[in-house]
């Protein structure tokens, strides 16, 4: 297992952990979790990395923090 740590600000602009734990099983696949951002930023953080191992994406399991709205989501919902 590979464990990616790294910070970012969040929006009230202190630095919040990130994880990305990647797995790559005997049989090639590969599992991707990743803690510690809200919304859907999860997919555009990871996004570089899926295409790297090969960019194709069998399932994907969103988990409570994905559906946390940001105020930039909650922005652009407003506007569309």
């Amino acid at each position: 297992m590979l464990v990616i740590h790294g910070q970012k600000p969040n929006l009230g602009g202190e630095l919040a952990d990130e994880i990305i734990e990647v797995t790559i099983r005997t049989d090639g696949r590969v599992e991707m979790h990743l803690q510690g951002v809200e919304g859907m930023a999860c997919l555009a953080d990871t996004q570089d990395l899926v295409a790297r191992l090969g960019g194709e994406v069998e399932a994907q399991e969103l988990t409570a923090e994905a559906y946390v709205e940001t105020g930039e989501e909650h922005h652009d919902r407003l506007w569309q």
